[in-house]
């Protein structure tokens, strides 16, 4: 492309789209940080809400055993230090969760009474009953096991007792906690017909942290801490016990109030809750948090991350919620539930998805004393309809308010803790339907978890065997149908698109192509498939690609799932019960423990089993060698040194582009490694009659952009006739810099699938065989000869056969081969399995560049007189040159030594890396040194030719960045090598 047809787009159009998509996204996520920060949409105080500012977690429990008498400690100022682990057993004491004091957070609650609701107020009941202070020897033994686990010396846990109130002449008030996803005005309608009904004076509905209007931002967002939360709402109330009512997640909290401090819990109601952790989700705790983690991940992008401009902050499902759900640890609900001796009502619909029925059918075993209410309808039923809840819960309320109807709803006495919890009935009806689901659904994301999670389900008798293995094998099925299906009818495109390119890779696409193709009966590959880890993709993918025959297929999905499934389902399913209890035992720690087992398993299916082979050592010598040997580390971590330097220089010069007045001969941007190839060829070249330009120069011919990928391949093979160049040929694209997306086209096929994923402008050049140098010149202005500073040889690594092994083996046995070996297998993936005859040799990275694999080797050797000599007269031909990069192609070194029988193929200027930095022998910091002296060269000439001449550089700073940014965003797309190449 020359520079007026590149000067006609501007910098937008010419950035590549996954530039501009980033742009665009990054000026939206500062637009919308702008607005969330600058006019924040948190919703306000509804009507008749107030906000108070409570200590976090201030109120805890210290008690013994539920044998033994239970005492409160309320905690004060400084007596609680700064504890953040979760729920411990210390000294026999159950001590809840502690965190730091001093912190506040604002919590917003709504009251109703017969005053706010302007309805006249029902007769008090009696109120009689209450619990009476515990004895001193009670209150001094807890007091003697709490200073065995604080420091009273800097707690001061003398000071934190005091003594309940001994009663009330008001009703004891209604507390509402409302579930995950919502805030306190779903409840709102329940608590006002609880008071037109005289049922309760006075009833609370806050919004819980993270929800509505209470602070969003807090250190814990479990059930646990929100119900010590809840405690201090009441301390700033005034309020000393509640009645508490718990709807869906709500009423876990109130479990765990129940649990904290039973002496200010009048009564517990759980209406469409779960109560037992075996109901939530897929009933256990590990495996939902795994479940969890993706759902927070989710919602910690799509808040914090993706531009909403403040709508996820003013709704209720966002990251809070997911916090909540990811927080919550509800495995001792059930030995809660349990210990409590209070009336309990349990409210639930017949027909709730969400939380089957079976869930408060379970709780009621748990506490037989429980009253409980069925009504048809599903998990919002009651919020829909407050009438068919707050009827009973009104007659509910009644009695426990009346000290001998509340004792017949209490227990005489917990159970033992030694007593078996009653077995969990499988899941039935709906509610297999819905874990079938959740089951299927999980297997697109990850196939043979979701088949152990399974498994585990089955070991706790959560659903059967059947219909979990049902569940799995046609999610398995549905997914390898899908890649079938992708391959069949979007085809090749799609794998160089997001998302399926970060996942397939063409290659070995290409692969699973050459083996059906090689193999047409071979469908027992798609069988295999199943059982070798990362061949299941490609391979689908690929027969979908080939068109095989679907019916065959479909049957052999289904086979291989169904071969496949069952065992492992079966092995969780046996293994399962000690895994879970070993998890039980240690699941304050079981994110870690995951992610433990998980990077365990990786480090042993990628490390250690692959040593006990030949290939699996020759791969850890690949993987040692790429990470101590700086050659093969990423080329941007590389860059940054230059680029730093580069960045110095252009702040003391005061110019971003000095530079390139270093080589005004090569046009406006001086060369620069990124900026036009066939610009820099031809003006370098351009002196076609001077013998000495003739003998070095190579067809290089413009290749321009053409909608049309027929008509644009024809048109290249119309210029490779007119100008008599046959194949193979070498295709370059115009942008670009360090070899992306070179490569040597051997046949018609070839050259067209080169065109397909390599849209822009193009260079076709005529093919030089050859060993490829890499030549920097230089010389001062004024002066009449120049030096060459260092020449770098590009091996293109070659191994020798010996008639026995087959490229593959050789590439893995050889000393250079294995340093890239991944790579090399990649791009001769063809010939992987031919066995090369003895003494043939075949060459792994037939073009110089380091991502194709070849070698920088520095040979200062080569650095003679004649070969200055015959760059210093290309360099008078052309004109005001300083500074070149040359790639050159020779027979041998004493070709090049003498400057005999060369071809020039590529010319680069200011700006260009130098290849002694990719030469493992070289030390880095020699290399870099080279290359700042380089840099550093070209600012000092720009800067003498700017004083002297009074010249300022024809490129513009927004110019240069444009160039950068267009060859930085080039990819070496992948090309399919047809199987006949010379056709």
């Amino acid at each position: 492309m020359t520079q007026k047809s590149m000067s006609e787009k501007n910098l937008w159009q010419r950035l590549p789209v996954r530039w501009r998509v980033i742009f665009l996204f990054l000026a939206l996520v500062a637009a919308s940080y702008g607005v969330r920060h600058w006019f924040p949409m948190t919703p306000d105080l509804r009507e008749g809400q107030h906000r108070v500012s409570v200590a976090e977690l201030a109120v805890e429990s210290v008690w013994e055993t539920p044998e033994e008498v239970r005492a409160a400690v309320v905690a004060q100022g400084a007596a609680i230090g700064d504890i953040s682990h979760k729920t411990s057993r210390l000294n026999g004491v159950y001590v809840s969760k502690l965190l730091p004091t001093g912190q506040k957070i604002n919590i917003a609650y709504s009251e109703f009474s017969p005053r706010n609701v302007e309805m006249p107020a029902s007769p008090n009941i009696p109120e009689g009953g209450v619990p009476a202070t515990p004895d001193a020897s009670a209150l001094d033994s807890a007091k003697k096991k709490a200073e065995e686990l604080y420091d009273t010396s800097k707690r001061a846990v003398a000071d934190a007792w005091r003594h309940w109130r001994d009663g009330s002449s008001e009703r004891v008030p209604v507390l509402l906690l409302h579930g995950a996803a919502r805030d306190g005005s779903s409840l709102d309608e329940i608590a006002r017909e609880l008071v037109r009904t005289g049922s309760a004076t006075r009833v609370i509905v806050p919004d819980l942290p993270g929800a509505g209007a209470s602070q969003r931002e807090v250190a814990d967002y479990s059930i646990e801490a929100a119900a010590g939360e809840m405690f201090e709402l009441l301390n700033v109330l005034g309020i000393e016990k509640v009645n508490v009512l718990g709807y869906g997640q709500g009423g876990g909290i109130a479990v765990y109030m129940a649990h904290q401090n039973p002496v200010r819990v009048k009564s517990l109601a759980l209406v469409s809750s779960s109560g037992a952790q075996e109901f939530e989700l897929l009933g256990n705790h590990i495996v939902n948090k795994i479940v969890y983690t993706f759902h927070l991940g989710f919602f910690k992008l799509a808040q914090d991350v993706l531009p909403h401009f403040g709508l996820m902050d003013s709704g209720n499902i966002n990251k809070a919620f997911a916090r909540m759900l990811w927080d919550s640890d509800m495995s001792d609900l059930k030995a809660f539930l349990r210990d409590w001796q209070g009336p309990i009502f349990l409210a639930h619909g017949k027909d709730d998805v969400v939380m089957p029925a079976v869930a408060a059918e379970y709780t009621a075993k748990l506490a037989p004393q429980a009253q409980t209410h069925f009504v048809a309808g599903g998990h919002e039923v009651f919020l829909d309809n407050p009438l068919t809840l707050t009827d009973n819960y009104a007659a509910f309320l009644a009695r426990v308010s009346v000290p001998a109807e509340a004792k017949k709803l209490s227990r005489a006495a917990p159970v033992p803790a030694t007593e078996a919890f009653p077995p969990i009935e499988a899941a039935h009806g709906v509610r297999v339907l819905v874990l079938m689901l959740v089951i299927l659904v999980c297997t697109f994301v990850a196939e043979d978890p979701t088949c152990l999670a399974s498994g585990l389900l089955v070991a706790q008798g959560l659903i059967e065997f059947i219909p979990a293995t049902v569940a799995c094998l046609v999610g398995i099925f549905i997914g390898d149908s899908v890649l079938y299906l992708i391959g069949r009818f979007l085809g090749r495109p799609v794998l160089r698109k997001a998302p399926f390119k970060w996942i397939i890779s063409e290659q070995e696409v290409d692969r699973m192509s050459d083996w059906f193709d090689k193999n047409p009966k071979g469908f027992a590959l798609i069988v295999s498939s199943r059982f070798i880890p990362g061949s299941r993709v490609p391979t689908f993918v690929a027969a979908g690609i080939m068109k095989l025959n679907m019916a065959k297929l479909v049957l052999l999905f289904f086979i291989a799932a169904a071969v496949w499934t069952p065992p492992l389902i079966l092995l969780a399913e046996k293994v399962g019960a000690g895994v879970i209890d070993k998890f039980k035992e240690w699941h304050h720690n079981a994110a870690w423990i995951v992610i433990g087992a998980i990077l365990a398993l990786w480090l042993i299916t990628h490390y250690v089993i692959p040593a006990f082979t030949w290939r699996g050592r020759r791969r850890h010598v690949m993987m040692r060698r790429h990470w101590t040997r700086h050659e093969f580390w990423p080329q941007f971590i590389l860059a940054i040194p230059p680029m730093l330097h580069y960045l110095w220089q252009a702040l003391i010069h005061r110019s971003w582009t000095l530079f390139t007045l270093a080589n005004r001969g090569l046009g406006a941007d001086g060369g620069l490694a990124s900026g036009s190839k066939f610009e820099h060829y031809t003006k370098f070249l351009s002196d076609k009659n001077n013998p000495a330009v003739a003998s070095v120069s190579v067809k290089t011919l413009y290749v321009p952009v053409s909608e049309n990928l027929d008509t644009r391949t024809e048109n290249v093979l119309a210029l490779m006739r007119e100008n008599k160049i046959a194949f193979p040929c070498v295709m370059k694209p115009e942008i670009g810099d360090g070899g992306v997306g070179v490569c040597i086209v051997r046949s018609r096929e070839h050259l067209r699938n080169w065109l397909e994923v390599n849209a822009d402008a193009a260079v076709l050049q005529e093919f030089v065989g050859g060993n490829e140098y890499e030549i920097i010149w230089s010389r001062r202005p004024g002066r009449a000869t120049g030096r060459i500073q260092t020449v770098v040889q590009k091996d293109f690594v070659v191994v020798k056969g010996d008639g026995e092994r087959k490229l593959e083996d050789l590439i893995w046995a050889d000393d250079k081969g294995v340093s890239n070996g991944k790579l090399f297998s990649k791009l001769n993936f063809r010939d992987a399995n031919r066995v090369l005859e003895a003494g043939e040799t075949y060459a792994l990275a037939p073009i110089g560049s380091r991502i194709k694999g070849a070698n920088f080797v520095s040979r200062p050797e080569l650095r003679s007189g004649k070969l200055a000599d015959v760059i210093d007269r290309l360099a008078d031909a052309c004109g005001d040159v300083h500074y070149l990069v040359l790639d050159i192609r020779a027979a041998s070194d004493e070709d090049l030594l003498d400057g005999n029988n060369i071809r020039i193929t590529g010319v680069k200027g200011a700006g260009a890396s130098a290849g002694t930095i990719f030469d493992g022998y070289v030390r880095m910091g020699m290399a870099y040194s080279r290359a700042f002296r380089q840099m550093s060269y070209c600012f000092s000439i720009g800067a003498e030719v700017h004083d002297e001449q009074g010249v300022k550089p024809a490129l513009s700073t927004l110019r240069l960045f444009e160039i950068w940014g267009t060859a930085r965003g080039r990819s070496d797309n992948y090309v399919k090598i047809p199987h006949d190449e010379n056709s």
